[in-house]
């Protein structure tokens, strides 16, 4: 991908639209490589972060070396605690915040020509390209700078910082000069200058330096830096090794600076090689130096090829590919290149929010590293997961000591920001308040430990998650005023414009599976390992009486649906506030925490980002397609964005829903926030979370991706203008790859050797040569209930036949036959037409009250086996074809019916009388239904059994197919006796069945 810099990008970071039409999208030959051609000053600290390299260890910004600035240092231990000064302080407030300083710049040069110094950058560069290699590692750029009028001087830099080299900076430097002859010094200095690049009040970001130098040695190769003072100081040995060619050039090592002189001809070069080693502690230097050594030994050749062959190990589990948008793949391989970079090797660290690229957010760690970054990293590197769960468990007395100060009996609190362990929130309605940390957590446990079986680790995480599954029944309780469901007061989720409330529902949601994952697994281990869990059991007090009440509070969790608007409040006040009217605000004016009191933020229906569709998106497939789509439509013009974390979700849940333009626009939101400095924040550093996502969307959005009842489970979806996809993932130590496109996926284990089955509607075994699924010519098919599924007539029949009787209105087998397909007020309205009957509304609305009544008595013991013979096998059949199933039913009762058959969890959406105005003949219910499953009517197939039901199908543009007789179905495409008799093939032909038999005898 090539960026041609331009000096009016900061203006059209803040004008959205135009982004799309500013992208120049990469070449086939280049998504390996991340090209920037042109040169602006105004965004190179932007592109400082997007060109940064690191090793988990150690992070450089991208900047350039000749220019004083955006080339910081970040290492993984270097941060301090400051305290936290309040006019107004109370209990439980958090006393001190963590804060990660810069490293001096291992790269930093400075140049004098002929005597005099040179400082760059007063115009253009004539030439200026800067490459990174997603390959190997290697940030490679060229520039020209005119020394003169005649006289032009060529950098070419190559640096790296390679995969386990510790905290080693490595980088040449070559030198060239045309037009004439120059006398060339470039001094590398050792100290801690640091331009700020934020020049507003931007509370993500800090702007303090606390790092000084304390000591310098002659030859100008070693350092010390402290920061802090007293017992909180952190001392830093910087070491420096430069080598040069001593026929071209000469090194002077003294006073305090080492530097490399050339005398260069027209057209000669000259090269510099330099190694920059840091080292924490009193014994850093020593250290340093001898790290340093082993480092320059192995030279820059050596460190390339470890560079090399890591990240060549890291792709053969994560490369992706995307036909027809080379550029969203080269977004999302960078992203992944980035996570791997900024990855933590060592459990004494997780990934910070920005994570080795930049001081945003002063380094500290969020939820969304458990949310977004683990489930990316537990699948493409599962090794690089491990680290940021072993890290929450080795901060677990800092949780159970955070727990105690903010009042708690019992249990661990984790801090929603934190490096060293405690919370460093000084604002707690939108920092402490965030109990979700808890959940988001455990969340990531269990899907660490579905990804790859690793036992080890929940074990020794089993501790972790019994303590903080304690919290939820310290903030929450039985509601008797609830019908005793299980009430959370008090928190804020992931919404921070929302705060202090009771029942956030991405809060319940989440606990809810905390306290069943709690206690599922202290039944596991009593049974596997009895003897240990009765050691744990009596170290942390844990009595089978807690095991059951989180059984309980899970089972009992209060996730409400609102009735009148069929969506999930995000919270028990949410619905009783005015809406913000954001979307008459100019773009200057977000995001709205920069402008706004928070309590003017709190009193509206405001978010920042997803809420209610965050936790849609992790239900997996415990909502219905319904509800989803729902709650997406409701909150989507409620929602800012301003948060990075927000497109993820909102993108993968539309392309769950159907809703592919609107899913790709989000995920082209989350792929290019960066690369496009789309928050206008870039130069704090990149957004790891919104890097992560980018490839949640790929797996989970596009490919439909989850985890149900320990198997992997796959929907695939190609968006239009992607002519195919593909991705690899780790699942318990294999390897596979899944490819997608309009009309097939291909499933292919690349290695290992245990009997994997995958889920794709029906069992699939991937094989090493590509297990091939056909995609149907049809995306859905919509069922009616009643005569179809299962036979409720009869119910219907007895149930009218009562109130009837009792009405003394006329009513019998034969006229029953008109109500078949149609709904209850239409019922009623033909039986009181046909009497001769006139009542009033409150009448006729008692009278249905009491027939649904009598309906619902007789279809009481409905069961499974009052499934017609086929349909159970016909439904998950569907499924196995990749199909999406809708039911389109007259009865109100329908969720009700198919709950008692055991089939509710096979149709994606359900509608029934209650959702719609207009009954069948109106196609409404049908269209409803393929509106829901996100489908176009075109490619759906209704099925029914009554003539009503058939007109309805064909009135919304879709194939009908009858169940039942030919003469009374003659409306339809094609007709059979019975749902025995439907297959995949029937539903799926464009043809009706005769036809097509008579082409197959035709060939």
């Amino acid at each position: 991908m090539v960026f041609a810099m331009q000096t009016d990008l900061r203006k059209r970071i803040m004008e959205r639209a135009l982004l799309d039409k500013a992208r120049i999208p990469a070449t086939d030959a280049d998504v390996w490589h991340l090209c920037q051609t042109g040169f602006d000053v105004l965004e190179e600290s932007s592109r400082a972060s997007v060109f940064a390299l690191a090793n988990g260890v150690l992070g450089v910004r991208g900047g350039l070396d000749e220019l004083a600035g955006d080339h910081a240092a970040i290492l993984s231990d270097a941060h301090i605690a400051n305290p936290i000064h309040y006019h107004e302080s109370f209990t439980g407030f958090a006393t001190s915040s963590d804060m990660r300083f810069a490293a001096p710049s291992p790269v930093q040069i400075a140049l004098e020509i002929d005597g005099k110094p040179f400082v760059p950058g007063g115009g253009a560069p004539l030439a200026f390209e800067r490459k990174l290699g997603l390959v190997d590692g290697v940030l490679h750029r060229t520039t020209s700078w005119r020394i003169d009028q005649d006289r032009i001087l060529h950098l070419t830099v190559l640096r790296l910082v390679a995969p386990g080299a510790g905290a080693h900076c490595a980088s040449q430097i070559g030198l060239r000069v045309t037009g004439g002859s120059a006398d060339i010094s470039l001094s590398f200095p050792l100290e801690c200058q640091r331009v700020d690049p934020s020049a507003v009040d931007d509370p993500r970001f800090n702007r303090a330096t606390p790092l000084r130098r304390i000591s310098l040695d002659e030859s100008g190769v070693e350092a010390c830096f402290r920061a802090g003072d007293g017992a909180q100081a952190v001392d830093l040995a910087m070491v420096q090794a430069i080598d040069i060619d001593p026929a071209a050039g000469k090194l002077i090592l003294n006073d305090g600076r080492a530097t490399a002189r050339f005398s260069l001809g027209d057209g000669a070069e000259g090269m510099v090689e330099r190694h920059v080693h840091y080292a924490f502690g009193a014994d850093g230097p020593d250290r340093a130096r001898e790290l340093l050594q082993h480092n320059r030994t192995m030279g820059w050749g050596g460190l390339a090829e470890i560079a090399q062959a890591e990240l060549a190990r890291f792709w053969a589990g994560a490369d992706i590919a995307i036909s027809g948008d080379s550029g969203m793949e080269q977004a999302i391989r960078l992203a992944m290149f980035h996570l791997y970079q900024s990855a933590s090797r060592d459990n004494r660290h997780s990934i910070a929010a920005k994570g080795l690229t930049g001081e945003g957010y002063e380094g500290h760690y969020f939820w969304d590293t458990e949310v977004f970054v683990l489930p990316a990293l537990a699948f493409l590197a599962p090794e690089l997961a491990a680290p940021i769960l072993r890290y929450r468990i080795g901060t677990l007395d800092n949780a159970r000591r955070n727990a105690r100060q903010m009042g708690h009996a019992s249990g661990a609190l984790y801090p929603w920001r934190t490096i060293g362990g405690d919370e460093c929130s000084a604002h707690y309605p939108t920092g402490a308040a965030q109990y979700h940390i808890n959940a988001d957590i455990a969340y990531a446990l269990n899907l660490y430990r579905e990804a790859t079986g690793d036992a080890h680790l929940v074990r020794d995480a089993a501790p972790m998650l019994f303590e903080t599954a304690r919290i939820w029944l310290e903030i929450g309780h039985f509601n008797v005023r609830r019908g005793g469901a299980f009430t959370i007061h008090g928190v804020t989720g992931p919404d921070e414009y929302t705060g202090l409330v009771d029942n956030d529902y991405y809060t319940n949601a989440m606990a809810a599976r905390h306290l069943s994952f709690a206690a599922t697994l202290a039944s596991e281990m009593e049974q596997e390992d009895p003897e240990h869990f009765r050691a744990l059991a009596k170290e942390l007090s844990l009595t089978p009486r807690e095991v059951e009440q989180w059984r309980a509070a899970s089972a009992a969790m209060w996730l409400p649906l609102d009735e009148k608007l069929g969506i999930h409040p995000q919270d028990d006040s949410f619905l009783d506030k005015p809406v913000f009217p954001f979307a008459d605000l100019p773009r200057d004016r977000f995001p709205l925490l920069l402008h706004h009191h928070p309590l003017q933020l709190f009193r509206h229906q405001l978010c920042k980002q997803g809420d209610v569709v965050q936790a849609m998106h992790l239900a997996g497939e415990e909502v219905p397609l319904t509800a989803k789509r729902r709650d997406l439509a409701f909150y989507t013009p409620l929602t800012t964005h301003d948060s990075t974390l927000s497109a993820t979700a909102f993108a993968i849940v539309s392309a769950e829903t159907g809703q592919e333009a609107q899913a790709l626009d989000y995920h082209h939101e989350t792929a290019y926030v960066d690369l496009e400095n789309r928050h206008g924040n870039t130069h704090h550093g990149l957004h790891m979370a919104a890097m992560a996502g980018s490839w949640l969307v790929l797996a989970m959005g596009w490919a439909g991706m989850r985890i149900v009842k320990g198997r992997l489970h796959f929907r695939p979806t190609c968006p239009d203008g992607w002519g195919s996809y593909s991705f690899r993932l780790r699942w318990r130590g294999a390897l596979l790859e899944i490819n997608v496109s309009a009309d097939k996926t291909i499933y292919r284990l690349i290695s290992g050797d245990l009997p994997l089955i995958l889920d794709h509607g029906r069992n699939v075994v991937p094989s090493a040569a590509g297990t091939v699924l056909l995609r149907p010519m049809v995306d859905a098919v919509i069922f009616d209930l009643d005569g179809v599924l299962t036979d409720t007539a009869q119910a219907h029949f007895k149930a009218w036949k009562r109130l009837c009787d009792e009405e003394g209105l006329p009513f019998d087998e034969h006229f029953n036959e008109n109500l078949k397909g149609i709904d209850r007020p239409a019922s009623l309205a033909l039986i009181l037409e046909a009497a001769g009957v006139a009542a009033d509304a409150a009448t006729r609305e008692e009278m249905m009250t009491r027939k649904n009544k009598y309906y619902r008595e007789a279809i009481a013991h409905y069961g499974p086996g009052d499934l017609f013979p086929g349909a159970r096998e016909l439904l998950t059949d569907c499924l196995a074809a990749g199909l999406k199933i809708g039911l389109a039913s007259a009865s109100r009762n329908a969720r009700d019916v198919v709950r008692a058959l055991g089939i509710e969890n096979l149709f994606d959406t359900i509608t029934d009388a209650g959702t719609i105005k207009r009954g069948k003949p109106d196609p409404e219910i049908f269209l409803a239904t393929a509106q829901e499953l996100g489908c176009d009517p075109s490619r759906c197939v209704g099925v029914e059994d009554a003539a009503a039901g058939i007109a309805a199908i064909k009135g919304a543009g879709m194939r009908a197919i009858g169940v039942g007789s030919p003469h009374a179905l003659a409306a339809a495409d094609s007709v059979v006796s019975g749902i025995s008799a439907l297959d995949v093939a029937v539903l799926t032909t464009t043809l009706p069945p005769e036809e097509r038999d008579q082409l197959k005898l035709e060939k």
